[in-house]
Protein backbone atom coordinates (compact mmCIF):
# COMPACT_ATOMS: atom_id res chain seq x y z
CA UNK A 1 0.00 0.00 0.00
CA UNK A 2 1.18 3.45 -0.61
CA UNK A 3 0.05 6.25 1.52
CA UNK A 4 0.61 10.22 0.80
CA UNK A 5 0.58 13.42 2.28
CA UNK A 6 0.87 16.66 1.73
CA UNK A 7 0.01 19.88 4.01
CA UNK A 8 0.63 23.73 3.05
CA UNK A 9 0.03 26.89 5.34
CA UNK A 10 1.19 30.14 4.81
CA UNK A 11 -0.21 33.81 5.19
CA UNK A 12 0.86 37.00 2.93
CA UNK A 13 0.56 40.10 5.35
CA UNK A 14 -0.30 43.53 3.14
CA UNK A 15 -0.11 46.63 4.73
CA UNK A 16 0.53 50.02 3.48
CA UNK A 17 -2.58 50.01 1.70
CA UNK A 18 -4.00 53.96 0.97
CA UNK A 19 -7.58 53.17 1.94
CA UNK A 20 -7.09 51.23 5.13
CA UNK A 21 -3.78 52.35 6.93
CA UNK A 22 -4.33 49.46 9.22
CA UNK A 23 -3.24 47.20 6.42
CA UNK A 24 -5.26 43.67 5.70
CA UNK A 25 -4.01 40.00 6.39
CA UNK A 26 -4.56 37.28 4.35
CA UNK A 27 -4.72 33.47 5.46
CA UNK A 28 -4.45 30.61 3.24
CA UNK A 29 -4.30 27.13 3.84
CA UNK A 30 -4.05 24.32 0.87
CA UNK A 31 -4.04 20.61 1.88
CA UNK A 32 -3.90 18.02 -0.42
CA UNK A 33 -4.64 14.16 0.43
CA UNK A 34 -3.39 10.77 -1.73
CA UNK A 35 -4.17 7.53 -1.23
CA UNK A 36 -2.87 4.45 -3.38
CA UNK A 37 -3.72 0.87 -2.68
CA UNK A 38 -2.92 -2.20 -4.63
CA UNK A 39 -3.25 -5.64 -3.81
CA UNK A 40 -2.51 -8.66 -5.95
CA UNK A 41 -2.73 -12.58 -5.68
CA UNK A 42 -0.92 -14.60 -8.39
CA UNK A 43 -0.94 -18.52 -9.01
CA UNK A 44 1.64 -20.58 -11.33
CA UNK A 45 1.35 -23.87 -12.18
CA UNK A 46 2.81 -25.83 -15.36
CA UNK A 47 0.90 -29.14 -16.14
CA UNK A 48 3.51 -31.16 -19.02
CA UNK A 49 3.31 -28.48 -21.68
CA UNK A 50 0.89 -26.45 -20.65
CA UNK A 51 1.67 -23.70 -18.02
CA UNK A 52 -0.66 -21.08 -16.61
CA UNK A 53 -0.40 -18.06 -14.78
CA UNK A 54 -3.53 -16.43 -12.89
CA UNK A 55 -3.25 -12.86 -11.38
CA UNK A 56 -6.28 -11.49 -9.27
CA UNK A 57 -6.08 -8.02 -7.86
CA UNK A 58 -7.77 -4.51 -6.27
CA UNK A 59 -6.72 -0.95 -6.51
CA UNK A 60 -8.05 2.19 -4.68
CA UNK A 61 -7.12 5.69 -5.30
CA UNK A 62 -8.29 8.72 -3.41
CA UNK A 63 -7.71 12.66 -3.65
CA UNK A 64 -8.80 15.00 -1.22
CA UNK A 65 -7.96 18.69 -1.86
CA UNK A 66 -9.31 21.46 0.71
CA UNK A 67 -8.59 25.34 0.31
CA UNK A 68 -9.59 27.86 2.73
CA UNK A 69 -8.80 32.00 2.59
CA UNK A 70 -9.68 34.32 4.83
CA UNK A 71 -8.89 37.99 5.18
CA UNK A 72 -9.52 40.63 7.69
CA UNK A 73 -8.38 44.41 8.12
CA UNK A 74 -8.38 46.81 10.93
CA UNK A 75 -5.74 45.73 12.87
CA UNK A 76 -5.39 47.32 15.63
CA UNK A 77 -1.27 46.05 15.65
CA UNK A 78 -0.01 46.43 12.64
CA UNK A 79 2.89 44.43 13.32
CA UNK A 80 0.56 41.63 14.35
CA UNK A 81 -1.10 40.19 11.44
CA UNK A 82 -3.03 37.20 12.99
CA UNK A 83 -6.58 37.16 12.08
CA UNK A 84 -7.94 37.03 15.64
CA UNK A 85 -6.62 40.63 15.90
CA UNK A 86 -8.75 42.12 12.77
CA UNK A 87 -11.69 44.12 13.43
CA UNK A 88 -13.72 43.07 9.84
CA UNK A 89 -13.49 40.45 7.69
CA UNK A 90 -13.11 41.38 4.32
CA UNK A 91 -13.73 37.77 2.26
CA UNK A 92 -13.60 33.83 3.07
CA UNK A 93 -13.61 31.46 0.43
CA UNK A 94 -13.27 27.20 1.55
CA UNK A 95 -13.62 24.49 -0.90
CA UNK A 96 -13.37 20.55 -0.94
CA UNK A 97 -12.66 18.37 -3.78
CA UNK A 98 -12.66 14.75 -3.40
CA UNK A 99 -11.78 11.67 -6.10
CA UNK A 100 -11.82 7.91 -5.85
CA UNK A 101 -11.55 5.17 -8.25
CA UNK A 102 -11.61 1.27 -7.12
CA UNK A 103 -11.28 -1.37 -9.17
CA UNK A 104 -11.11 -5.02 -9.22
CA UNK A 105 -9.15 -6.72 -12.04
CA UNK A 106 -7.87 -10.42 -13.49
CA UNK A 107 -5.84 -11.89 -15.46
CA UNK A 108 -5.04 -15.18 -17.00
CA UNK A 109 -2.06 -16.12 -19.55
CA UNK A 110 -1.76 -19.70 -20.78
CA UNK A 111 1.08 -21.08 -23.51
CA UNK A 112 1.43 -24.64 -24.94
CA UNK A 113 5.16 -25.22 -25.41
CA UNK A 114 6.01 -22.05 -25.95
CA UNK A 115 4.75 -21.94 -28.81
CA UNK A 116 0.61 -21.17 -28.97
CA UNK A 117 -0.05 -18.21 -26.12
CA UNK A 118 -3.51 -16.63 -24.92
CA UNK A 119 -4.14 -14.06 -22.60
CA UNK A 120 -7.26 -12.82 -21.26
CA UNK A 121 -8.51 -9.93 -18.66
CA UNK A 122 -11.40 -8.68 -16.81
CA UNK A 123 -11.53 -5.56 -14.62
CA UNK A 124 -14.42 -3.33 -13.07
CA UNK A 125 -13.54 0.12 -11.66
CA UNK A 126 -15.65 2.63 -10.24
CA UNK A 127 -15.51 6.17 -10.30
CA UNK A 128 -16.77 8.94 -7.60
CA UNK A 129 -17.22 11.40 -11.03
CA UNK A 130 -20.07 9.48 -11.99
CA UNK A 131 -23.65 8.87 -10.50
CA UNK A 132 -24.05 5.98 -8.19
CA UNK A 133 -26.36 4.36 -11.46
CA UNK A 134 -23.60 5.10 -13.79
CA UNK A 135 -20.33 4.32 -11.56
CA UNK A 136 -19.60 1.09 -12.62
CA UNK A 137 -17.98 -0.10 -16.09
CA UNK A 138 -16.93 -3.11 -16.85
CA UNK A 139 -13.63 -3.26 -18.99
CA UNK A 140 -11.77 -6.38 -21.02
CA UNK A 141 -9.27 -7.94 -23.45
CA UNK A 142 -8.14 -10.92 -24.90
CA UNK A 143 -5.09 -12.23 -27.16
CA UNK A 144 -3.89 -14.78 -28.69
CA UNK A 145 0.25 -15.74 -30.25
CA UNK A 146 1.84 -18.36 -32.17
CA UNK A 147 5.67 -18.16 -32.01
CA UNK A 148 5.95 -19.85 -35.41
CA UNK A 149 9.69 -19.70 -34.95
CA UNK A 150 9.61 -23.21 -32.66
CA UNK A 151 7.06 -25.15 -35.18
CA UNK A 152 9.22 -28.17 -37.14
CA UNK A 153 8.54 -26.02 -40.21
CA UNK A 154 10.98 -23.88 -39.09
CA UNK A 155 13.59 -25.71 -37.24
CA UNK A 156 15.74 -25.66 -40.94
CA UNK A 157 15.39 -21.61 -41.30
CA UNK A 158 19.04 -20.81 -39.57
CA UNK A 159 18.60 -16.54 -40.40
CA UNK A 160 15.25 -16.89 -38.23
CA UNK A 161 16.12 -16.16 -35.14
CA UNK A 162 12.50 -15.85 -33.58
CA UNK A 163 9.06 -15.05 -35.30
CA UNK A 164 5.79 -14.45 -33.40
CA UNK A 165 2.06 -12.94 -34.68
CA UNK A 166 0.00 -11.68 -32.45
CA UNK A 167 -3.57 -10.44 -32.48
CA UNK A 168 -5.96 -9.35 -29.48
CA UNK A 169 -9.44 -7.71 -29.01
CA UNK A 170 -9.83 -5.30 -25.46
CA UNK A 171 -12.38 -2.37 -24.49
CA UNK A 172 -11.10 -0.09 -22.24
CA UNK A 173 -12.24 2.65 -20.41
CA UNK A 174 -11.62 6.55 -19.55
CA UNK A 175 -13.21 8.57 -16.49
CA UNK A 176 -10.49 11.47 -16.97
CA UNK A 177 -12.92 14.99 -16.58
CA UNK A 178 -11.84 17.93 -14.38
CA UNK A 179 -14.69 17.58 -12.05
CA UNK A 180 -15.04 15.66 -8.97
CA UNK A 181 -18.67 15.32 -8.85
CA UNK A 182 -20.08 15.65 -12.76
CA UNK A 183 -23.34 14.34 -11.94
CA UNK A 184 -24.35 16.99 -9.34
CA UNK A 185 -25.75 20.66 -9.46
CA UNK A 186 -22.57 22.92 -8.04
CA UNK A 187 -23.47 26.06 -6.06
CA UNK A 188 -21.69 29.31 -4.95
CA UNK A 189 -21.74 31.77 -3.31
CA UNK A 190 -19.94 35.37 -3.24
CA UNK A 191 -20.01 38.80 -1.78
CA UNK A 192 -20.28 40.08 -5.09
CA UNK A 193 -22.75 38.31 -7.03
CA UNK A 194 -25.04 36.14 -4.37
CA UNK A 195 -25.09 38.14 -0.37
CA UNK A 196 -27.42 40.95 0.14
CA UNK A 197 -27.73 43.46 3.05
CA UNK A 198 -31.55 41.77 4.05
CA UNK A 199 -32.01 44.78 7.06
CA UNK A 200 -31.31 47.32 4.70
CA UNK A 201 -28.74 49.40 7.06
CA UNK A 202 -26.12 48.78 4.97
CA UNK A 203 -23.53 47.06 7.76
CA UNK A 204 -23.98 43.54 6.99
CA UNK A 205 -25.17 40.65 4.87
CA UNK A 206 -26.92 37.98 3.81
CA UNK A 207 -25.51 34.55 2.38
CA UNK A 208 -27.22 33.47 -0.93
CA UNK A 209 -26.27 30.86 -3.46
CA UNK A 210 -26.42 30.62 -7.06
CA UNK A 211 -26.00 27.97 -9.61
CA UNK A 212 -22.20 27.98 -10.48
CA UNK A 213 -22.33 24.58 -12.77
CA UNK A 214 -24.84 22.07 -13.82
CA UNK A 215 -24.88 18.33 -13.21
CA UNK A 216 -26.00 15.31 -15.46
CA UNK A 217 -26.76 12.02 -14.05
CA UNK A 218 -26.82 9.92 -17.32
CA UNK A 219 -22.63 11.03 -17.51
CA UNK A 220 -20.71 7.43 -17.37
CA UNK A 221 -17.35 5.97 -18.43
CA UNK A 222 -15.78 6.22 -22.20
CA UNK A 223 -15.47 3.32 -23.97
CA UNK A 224 -12.57 2.60 -26.85
CA UNK A 225 -12.63 -1.32 -28.18
CA UNK A 226 -9.27 -1.74 -30.40
CA UNK A 227 -8.30 -4.52 -32.38
CA UNK A 228 -4.48 -4.71 -33.28
CA UNK A 229 -2.67 -7.22 -35.53
CA UNK A 230 1.61 -7.63 -34.58
CA UNK A 231 4.28 -9.27 -36.03
CA UNK A 232 7.49 -9.90 -34.13
CA UNK A 233 10.57 -11.08 -36.12
CA UNK A 234 14.55 -11.31 -35.31
CA UNK A 235 17.33 -12.51 -37.46
CA UNK A 236 20.92 -14.10 -37.22
CA UNK A 237 20.81 -14.31 -33.84
CA UNK A 238 19.71 -11.17 -32.66
CA UNK A 239 21.45 -8.73 -34.85
CA UNK A 240 18.40 -7.97 -36.44
CA UNK A 241 14.99 -7.36 -34.81
CA UNK A 242 11.65 -5.76 -35.71
CA UNK A 243 8.04 -5.38 -35.35
CA UNK A 244 5.02 -4.03 -37.22
CA UNK A 245 1.70 -3.50 -35.39
CA UNK A 246 -1.57 -2.21 -37.47
CA UNK A 247 -4.70 -1.25 -34.94
CA UNK A 248 -7.89 0.20 -35.37
CA UNK A 249 -9.92 1.50 -32.14
CA UNK A 250 -13.36 3.22 -31.95
CA UNK A 251 -14.28 5.47 -28.60
CA UNK A 252 -17.68 5.93 -27.93
CA UNK A 253 -19.51 7.73 -25.33
CA UNK A 254 -16.59 10.43 -25.42
CA UNK A 255 -16.95 12.64 -22.56
CA UNK A 256 -17.17 16.15 -23.77
CA UNK A 257 -18.27 18.97 -22.28
CA UNK A 258 -22.03 20.20 -23.00
CA UNK A 259 -22.64 23.32 -25.29
CA UNK A 260 -25.37 24.70 -23.65
CA UNK A 261 -26.97 27.83 -25.24
CA UNK A 262 -26.89 31.85 -23.54
CA UNK A 263 -30.50 30.75 -22.07
CA UNK A 264 -28.54 28.59 -19.69
CA UNK A 265 -27.76 31.45 -18.14
CA UNK A 266 -24.02 31.93 -16.86
CA UNK A 267 -23.87 28.53 -15.10
CA UNK A 268 -21.12 26.30 -16.35
CA UNK A 269 -22.19 23.01 -18.56
CA UNK A 270 -21.74 18.95 -17.14
CA UNK A 271 -19.76 16.47 -18.75
CA UNK A 272 -22.14 14.47 -21.14
CA UNK A 273 -21.27 11.50 -23.16
CA UNK A 274 -21.79 12.27 -26.64
CA UNK A 275 -19.82 11.17 -29.91
CA UNK A 276 -18.13 8.34 -31.54
CA UNK A 277 -13.81 8.68 -32.95
CA UNK A 278 -11.99 6.23 -34.98
CA UNK A 279 -8.02 5.93 -35.49
CA UNK A 280 -6.22 3.89 -37.67
CA UNK A 281 -2.94 3.64 -38.22
CA UNK A 282 0.42 0.96 -37.58
CA UNK A 283 4.17 1.31 -35.48
CA UNK A 284 7.04 -0.16 -37.18
CA UNK A 285 10.30 -0.85 -35.46
CA UNK A 286 13.57 -1.78 -36.70
CA UNK A 287 16.72 -2.46 -34.85
CA UNK A 288 20.21 -3.64 -35.62
CA UNK A 289 23.12 -4.01 -33.61
CA UNK A 290 26.31 -5.95 -33.93
CA UNK A 291 30.21 -5.62 -32.70
CA UNK A 292 33.69 -6.20 -34.51
CA UNK A 293 36.67 -6.02 -32.91
CA UNK A 294 36.77 -2.92 -30.81
CA UNK A 295 33.88 -1.17 -32.78
CA UNK A 296 29.92 -1.90 -31.38
CA UNK A 297 26.88 -0.19 -32.84
CA UNK A 298 23.19 0.04 -32.26
CA UNK A 299 20.53 1.68 -34.37
CA UNK A 300 17.07 1.85 -33.84
CA UNK A 301 14.21 3.18 -35.97
CA UNK A 302 10.41 3.59 -35.07
CA UNK A 303 7.73 4.54 -37.44
CA UNK A 304 4.17 5.46 -36.74
CA UNK A 305 1.29 6.66 -38.62
CA UNK A 306 -2.43 7.29 -37.50
CA UNK A 307 -5.84 8.86 -39.82
CA UNK A 308 -8.65 10.52 -37.27
CA UNK A 309 -11.89 10.46 -38.26
CA UNK A 310 -14.53 11.57 -35.95
CA UNK A 311 -17.90 9.27 -37.06
CA UNK A 312 -20.79 11.12 -34.84
CA UNK A 313 -21.04 14.19 -33.01
CA UNK A 314 -24.93 14.86 -32.43
CA UNK A 315 -27.67 13.82 -34.13
CA UNK A 316 -27.16 16.25 -36.60
CA UNK A 317 -24.31 15.35 -38.89
CA UNK A 318 -23.61 18.91 -39.36
CA UNK A 319 -23.18 19.84 -35.69
CA UNK A 320 -19.70 20.86 -34.90
CA UNK A 321 -17.37 22.08 -32.20
CA UNK A 322 -15.28 24.82 -32.28
CA UNK A 323 -12.57 26.76 -30.86
CA UNK A 324 -10.65 30.24 -31.47
CA UNK A 325 -8.02 31.50 -31.69
CA UNK A 326 -6.06 35.01 -29.89
CA UNK A 327 -7.62 38.54 -31.36
CA UNK A 328 -8.39 36.83 -34.82
CA UNK A 329 -12.06 37.14 -35.86
CA UNK A 330 -13.64 33.96 -35.86
CA UNK A 331 -13.40 30.51 -35.15
CA UNK A 332 -9.92 28.64 -35.98
CA UNK A 333 -10.49 25.06 -36.23
CA UNK A 334 -13.20 22.76 -36.00
CA UNK A 335 -14.07 18.97 -35.40
CA UNK A 336 -17.16 17.31 -37.42
CA UNK A 337 -18.10 13.85 -38.81
CA UNK A 338 -16.04 12.86 -41.30
CA UNK A 339 -12.86 14.67 -40.61
CA UNK A 340 -10.23 15.09 -38.09
CA UNK A 341 -10.32 16.42 -34.86
CA UNK A 342 -9.47 20.48 -34.69
CA UNK A 343 -8.84 20.67 -38.50
CA UNK A 344 -8.09 24.29 -38.99
CA UNK A 345 -10.91 26.62 -40.29
CA UNK A 346 -11.12 29.73 -42.51
CA UNK A 347 -10.41 31.77 -45.74
CA UNK A 348 -8.22 30.46 -48.46
CA UNK A 349 -5.91 33.63 -48.94
CA UNK A 350 -5.49 34.17 -52.94
CA UNK A 351 -2.80 36.31 -53.47
CA UNK A 352 -4.00 40.27 -53.28
CA UNK A 353 -6.48 43.02 -54.73
CA UNK A 354 -4.20 44.70 -57.86
CA UNK A 355 -6.84 46.87 -58.65
CA UNK A 356 -10.38 48.57 -57.94
CA UNK A 357 -12.25 46.40 -60.35
CA UNK A 358 -10.27 43.51 -58.71
CA UNK A 359 -11.62 44.53 -55.76
CA UNK A 360 -15.36 44.96 -57.12
CA UNK A 361 -15.14 41.29 -58.81
CA UNK A 362 -14.64 39.58 -55.51
CA UNK A 363 -15.96 42.32 -52.38
CA UNK A 364 -13.77 42.21 -49.16
CA UNK A 365 -15.44 40.15 -46.23
CA UNK A 366 -18.46 42.12 -45.02
CA UNK A 367 -18.38 44.93 -47.29
CA UNK A 368 -20.99 43.70 -49.69
CA UNK A 369 -22.11 47.08 -50.55
CA UNK A 370 -18.53 48.55 -50.75
CA UNK A 371 -18.53 51.20 -53.72
CA UNK A 372 -15.52 51.97 -56.04
CA UNK A 373 -14.40 54.96 -54.20
CA UNK A 374 -13.75 52.42 -50.92
CA UNK A 375 -12.35 49.91 -53.05
CA UNK A 376 -8.98 51.82 -53.62
CA UNK A 377 -8.59 51.48 -49.95
CA UNK A 378 -8.36 47.70 -50.25
CA UNK A 379 -5.92 47.97 -52.94
CA UNK A 380 -2.43 45.82 -52.02
CA UNK A 381 -4.04 43.67 -49.06
CA UNK A 382 -5.30 40.11 -48.96
CA UNK A 383 -7.96 38.82 -51.06
CA UNK A 384 -9.65 35.51 -50.17
CA UNK A 385 -11.08 32.48 -52.49
CA UNK A 386 -14.75 33.00 -53.25
CA UNK A 387 -15.82 29.23 -52.83
CA UNK A 388 -19.27 29.45 -53.67
CA UNK A 389 -18.92 32.47 -57.12
CA UNK A 390 -21.15 35.02 -55.30
CA UNK A 391 -19.03 37.74 -56.31
CA UNK A 392 -18.54 38.70 -51.94
CA UNK A 393 -16.85 36.79 -49.21
CA UNK A 394 -18.88 35.91 -46.24
CA UNK A 395 -19.24 33.10 -43.76
CA UNK A 396 -20.02 30.79 -46.48
CA UNK A 397 -16.34 31.00 -47.96
CA UNK A 398 -15.32 29.56 -44.80
CA UNK A 399 -13.46 26.27 -45.67
CA UNK A 400 -11.06 23.70 -43.98
CA UNK A 401 -7.50 25.01 -44.53
CA UNK A 402 -4.88 22.33 -42.74
CA UNK A 403 -4.57 20.20 -40.55
CA UNK A 404 -2.75 19.25 -37.35
CA UNK A 405 -2.44 15.82 -37.73
CA UNK A 406 0.94 14.26 -39.42
CA UNK A 407 1.55 11.35 -42.20
CA UNK A 408 4.13 10.38 -40.74
CA UNK A 409 6.32 10.39 -37.30
CA UNK A 410 9.79 8.64 -35.99
CA UNK A 411 12.86 8.63 -34.70
CA UNK A 412 16.54 7.33 -35.11
CA UNK A 413 18.26 6.23 -32.31
CA UNK A 414 22.24 5.38 -32.71
CA UNK A 415 24.75 4.22 -30.34
CA UNK A 416 28.65 3.72 -31.34
CA UNK A 417 31.48 2.63 -28.91
CA UNK A 418 35.25 2.21 -29.55
CA UNK A 419 36.69 0.63 -26.63
CA UNK A 420 36.41 3.27 -23.88
CA UNK A 421 34.44 6.06 -25.94
CA UNK A 422 30.74 5.77 -26.65
CA UNK A 423 28.81 8.16 -28.59
CA UNK A 424 25.12 8.47 -29.46
CA UNK A 425 22.49 10.73 -30.79
CA UNK A 426 19.00 10.63 -31.48
CA UNK A 427 17.07 12.49 -34.17
CA UNK A 428 13.14 12.60 -34.54
CA UNK A 429 10.83 13.78 -37.23
CA UNK A 430 7.29 14.73 -38.23
CA UNK A 431 6.06 14.51 -41.59
CA UNK A 432 2.85 16.07 -43.37
CA UNK A 433 0.96 18.25 -40.50
CA UNK A 434 0.47 21.81 -40.24
CA UNK A 435 0.28 24.67 -37.59
CA UNK A 436 -1.85 27.46 -37.15
CA UNK A 437 0.81 30.12 -36.39
CA UNK A 438 -1.40 32.54 -34.93
CA UNK A 439 1.66 34.74 -33.45
CA UNK A 440 1.88 35.85 -36.83
CA UNK A 441 -1.26 38.21 -36.15
CA UNK A 442 0.86 40.14 -33.93
CA UNK A 443 4.38 40.45 -35.92
CA UNK A 444 2.82 40.20 -39.37
CA UNK A 445 0.22 42.82 -39.21
CA UNK A 446 -0.37 46.19 -38.20
CA UNK A 447 -3.73 45.49 -36.49
CA UNK A 448 -1.12 45.12 -32.97
CA UNK A 449 1.27 47.58 -32.16
CA UNK A 450 4.70 45.70 -31.36
CA UNK A 451 7.85 44.11 -32.75
CA UNK A 452 7.53 43.47 -36.63
CA UNK A 453 8.90 40.58 -38.37
CA UNK A 454 11.52 41.07 -41.27
CA UNK A 455 8.83 39.53 -43.36
CA UNK A 456 6.78 42.85 -43.12
CA UNK A 457 9.74 44.37 -44.10
CA UNK A 458 11.14 42.67 -46.63
CA UNK A 459 8.09 40.43 -47.99
CA UNK A 460 5.70 43.21 -48.36
CA UNK A 461 2.96 43.97 -51.69
CA UNK A 462 4.16 47.34 -53.32
CA UNK A 463 2.04 49.16 -55.53
CA UNK A 464 3.52 49.19 -59.38
CA UNK A 465 6.29 46.72 -58.11
CA UNK A 466 7.63 43.83 -58.55
CA UNK A 467 5.71 41.39 -56.31
CA UNK A 468 6.36 38.12 -57.49
CA UNK A 469 8.14 37.07 -53.64
CA UNK A 470 5.13 39.25 -51.78
CA UNK A 471 3.22 36.96 -49.47
CA UNK A 472 1.78 40.25 -47.14
CA UNK A 473 -0.23 42.57 -47.98
CA UNK A 474 1.51 46.81 -48.85
CA UNK A 475 2.43 48.56 -45.71
CA UNK A 476 -0.49 50.76 -44.46
CA UNK A 477 -1.09 51.03 -40.82
CA UNK A 478 -4.63 51.40 -41.41
CA UNK A 479 -4.75 47.88 -42.68
CA UNK A 480 -7.25 45.86 -40.28
CA UNK A 481 -8.46 43.82 -42.94
CA UNK A 482 -5.93 41.59 -44.31
CA UNK A 483 -4.81 39.71 -40.68
CA UNK A 484 -8.11 40.10 -38.89
CA UNK A 485 -10.02 37.05 -40.20
CA UNK A 486 -8.54 33.41 -39.68
CA UNK A 487 -6.98 32.06 -42.99
CA UNK A 488 -4.79 30.12 -45.15
CA UNK A 489 -1.99 32.55 -44.31
CA UNK A 490 -1.60 31.22 -40.70
CA UNK A 491 -1.39 27.47 -41.68
CA UNK A 492 2.34 26.39 -42.01
CA UNK A 493 3.69 23.19 -43.38
CA UNK A 494 5.27 21.96 -39.54
CA UNK A 495 7.36 19.36 -41.04
CA UNK A 496 10.78 18.85 -39.15
CA UNK A 497 14.05 17.18 -38.52
CA UNK A 498 15.54 17.52 -35.22
CA UNK A 499 18.65 16.32 -33.87
CA UNK A 500 17.00 16.11 -29.98
CA UNK A 501 20.37 14.69 -28.34
CA UNK A 502 23.93 14.01 -29.01
CA UNK A 503 25.93 12.61 -26.00
CA UNK A 504 29.85 12.03 -26.30
CA UNK A 505 31.72 9.82 -23.52
CA UNK A 506 34.49 8.37 -22.42
CA UNK A 507 35.40 5.73 -18.89
CA UNK A 508 38.74 5.41 -17.55
CA UNK A 509 40.11 2.25 -17.42
CA UNK A 510 39.30 0.54 -14.54
CA UNK A 511 43.08 -0.10 -13.62
CA UNK A 512 43.51 3.74 -13.03
CA UNK A 513 40.27 3.73 -10.49
CA UNK A 514 41.42 0.47 -8.31
CA UNK A 515 43.58 2.70 -6.33
CA UNK A 516 41.13 5.36 -5.51
CA UNK A 517 38.51 2.46 -4.82
CA UNK A 518 36.24 3.55 -7.69
CA UNK A 519 34.84 1.08 -9.85
CA UNK A 520 33.70 2.98 -13.33
CA UNK A 521 34.32 6.51 -13.77
CA UNK A 522 33.01 7.88 -17.26
CA UNK A 523 33.12 11.65 -18.66
CA UNK A 524 30.33 12.91 -21.00
CA UNK A 525 29.23 16.12 -22.82
CA UNK A 526 25.91 16.18 -24.03
CA UNK A 527 24.19 18.61 -26.39
CA UNK A 528 20.25 18.76 -26.67
CA UNK A 529 18.22 20.55 -29.29
CA UNK A 530 20.99 21.73 -31.70
CA UNK A 531 19.66 21.51 -35.11
CA UNK A 532 16.24 21.46 -36.36
CA UNK A 533 15.51 21.59 -39.86
CA UNK A 534 12.16 23.00 -41.08
CA UNK A 535 9.91 25.27 -42.74
CA UNK A 536 7.81 26.06 -39.88
CA UNK A 537 8.55 30.13 -39.12
CA UNK A 538 7.05 29.90 -34.99
CA UNK A 539 9.15 28.81 -32.25
CA UNK A 540 8.81 25.09 -32.12
CA UNK A 541 7.59 23.01 -35.06
CA UNK A 542 7.18 20.24 -32.23
CA UNK A 543 4.21 22.87 -30.75
CA UNK A 544 0.93 20.19 -30.05
CA UNK A 545 -1.62 21.86 -27.75
CA UNK A 546 -2.37 25.36 -27.41
CA UNK A 547 -3.71 24.01 -23.53
CA UNK A 548 -1.92 21.00 -21.94
CA UNK A 549 -4.60 19.53 -19.55
CA UNK A 550 -8.10 20.53 -19.58
CA UNK A 551 -9.76 23.05 -17.88
CA UNK A 552 -13.22 22.61 -15.43
CA UNK A 553 -14.46 25.76 -18.03
CA UNK A 554 -15.01 25.86 -21.60
CA UNK A 555 -14.72 29.39 -22.64
CA UNK A 556 -14.27 28.84 -26.83
CA UNK A 557 -13.00 25.50 -26.28
CA UNK A 558 -10.30 25.51 -23.38
CA UNK A 559 -12.36 23.10 -21.01
CA UNK A 560 -11.66 20.66 -24.50
CA UNK A 561 -7.99 20.10 -25.18
CA UNK A 562 -7.96 18.69 -28.30
CA UNK A 563 -10.41 21.13 -30.20
CA UNK A 564 -7.23 23.59 -29.95
CA UNK A 565 -4.64 21.12 -31.23
CA UNK A 566 -1.65 22.65 -33.28
CA UNK A 567 -3.02 26.04 -32.44
CA UNK A 568 0.19 28.13 -31.89
CA UNK A 569 -0.56 31.08 -29.80
CA UNK A 570 2.92 31.33 -28.32
CA UNK A 571 5.11 29.74 -25.98
CA UNK A 572 8.40 28.73 -24.03
CA UNK A 573 11.08 27.41 -27.53
CA UNK A 574 12.54 24.33 -26.91
CA UNK A 575 16.08 25.29 -25.30
CA UNK A 576 18.99 24.29 -26.60
CA UNK A 577 21.45 22.95 -23.79
CA UNK A 578 25.27 21.67 -23.36
CA UNK A 579 25.93 19.82 -20.08
CA UNK A 580 29.25 18.47 -18.91
CA UNK A 581 29.08 15.77 -16.76
CA UNK A 582 30.50 12.55 -14.37
CA UNK A 583 29.34 9.27 -13.53
CA UNK A 584 31.07 7.35 -11.55
CA UNK A 585 30.51 4.02 -9.28
CA UNK A 586 32.16 3.05 -5.97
Amino acid sequence: DNFGYTGVDFQTPIGGDALNVNGRSYRTTQRYFALNTNKLLTYEKTIGDHRFDVLLGHEVKADKKTYLQAMKEQFLIPDNPELSNGAALKDATSYTSEYRLEGFFSRIQYDYKDRYYLTGSYRRDASSRFHPDNRWGNFWAVSGGWRLSNEAFMRDVGWISDLKVRLGYGVTGNSEIPVATNFANLFTTSTSYTNYDMTGANNSETTGFRLSTYGNTDTKWEMTKMVNLGLDATFQNGKLSGSFEWYTKKTSNMLIQAAYTSMAGESGSPYINFGDIKNTGFDFMFNYRDRKGDWAWDLSLNLSHYKNEVLKLAEADDYSLWASGTRIEGYVTRTTKGHAVSEFWGLKQNGFYESVADVMATKPFGQSDITEADAAAYVGRFRFEDLNGDGKLDDSDRTFIGSPHPDLTGGLNATLTWKNWDFTMFWNFSIGNDLYNNTKYFTDFWTFNGNKSSRLRDQSWTLNGDNSNAILPMLNMEDNYSGAYSSSYYVEDASFLRLKNLVLGYSLPKELLKKAGIQNLRLYLQAENILTITGYTGLDPEFTNAYLRQSDSDNDGAGRVDLKRGVDMGGWPTTMRFLLGVNFTF
